[in-house]
């Protein structure tokens, strides 16, 4: 072994990589978390209370057909339910197609999270 050749200037490139790279896989961790709770937050609504279009987008978007997309969410009303109950939120959604539903979103308080209450084709003139 040639342990007694070691020095310390040896080591200090490797221990300078070694904590270069724990600086980065913390940061890349951080990063992450903090997408997931901002992710987490706008689908749940932002701590306002209110869904947001990316919660009309994520209900709305698998009862669409595949080739379909959203191209517009205006919303509509709110509409009251209950004294301690959250509101149900009515959108009129277009989608690529040039057709326009109505739907309606309601806080499902025993799974905690919104749901889609109506969806609803509205047909043209």
């Amino acid at each position: 072994m040639d342990i007694e050749r070691y020095t310390h200037s040896g080591y200090k490139l490797s221990v300078l990589i070694s904590i270069v790279l724990s600086g980065l896989v913390v940061t890349l961790v951080a990063f992450l978390g903090r997408g997931a709770l901002n992710l987490k937050g706008e689908l749940l609504g932002n701590g306002t209370g209110k869904p947001t279009d990316a919660t009309v987008i994520v209900l709305v978007l698998p009862k669409l057909a595949e080739d379909m997309t959203i191209i517009d969410i205006d919303f509509l009303r709110e509409e009251k339910r209950g004294e301690k109950e959250k509101p149900y939120y009515a959108y009129q959604v277009k989608t690529s197609d040039s057709s326009f539903y109505l739907i309606k979103i309601g806080f499902d308080n025993e799974q905690k999270k919104w749901a889609l209450t109506q969806y609803e084709l509205l047909h043209g003139e």
